[in-house]
């Protein structure tokens, strides 16, 4: 494993115990198995690190969605089973992914939002698409809430046990709830 990739490990693990804020380089480096000091011969630092850790999320997300189909109705289902499936797969970063967009600075943060962009955009023109007379408003605010749902279960308390059934449950809630546009 390359030293990049175990700073980043321990980054997201302790982003996720105990927040960006209440990490320091030198607790990153510890866990890492190397000193503070040594991580800024890879990263500028803690910023530039949580600025990586957003980008492998959204890259993620954007290496697992497929291009639209010609049936609006399972190109929607195959957005929201990605995102679900991410949150299964990768819950320490979808939590801090969820609960650290505040703390990211620039310009990681300008170069993340272009990225998500793409993500949000291919999201909107899904859901313009399978529910045409919904108002831009409103598909926003449903794409938003809906987006929370899918990765809510990654900010469980780590001692409470998974649902077994998760990622069905958090895909049928999420189409249920985006099926509200129809009305």
């Amino acid at each position: 494993m390359g030293r990049e990739k175990q700073i980043l490990d321990a980054a997201e693990q302790l982003f996720f115990e105990r927040g960006f804020d209440g990490v320091g380089v030198d607790a990153i480096g510890e866990l890492a198995g190397m000193s503070g000091s040594a991580i800024y011969r890879h990263f500028d630092g803690k910023n530039e690190i949580l600025g990586v850790l957003f980008d492998q999320a959204i890259d993620a997300l954007l290496l697992s969605i497929q291009a639209p189909g010609p049936d609006p109705a399972a190109d929607l289902e195959g957005l929201v089973e990605a995102h679900v499936r991410f949150s299964a797969q990768h819950p320490k970063l979808a939590a801090i992914w969820l609960r650290e967009e505040r703390s990211l600075a620039d310009p990681y943060r300008k170069s993340y939002r272009r990225r998500q962009q793409r993500y949000i955009d291919r999201w909107r023109v899904c859901l313009e698409t399978r529910y045409p007379g919904a108002p831009p408003e409103r598909i926003t605010t449903a794409m938003r809430a809906v987006h929370a749902l899918m990765l809510s279960d990654a900010t469980r308390p780590a001692r409470s046990k998974q649902s077994e059934d998760a990622v069905p449950l958090l895909r049928d809630m999420a189409l249920r709830a985006l099926s509200t546009l129809d009305g």
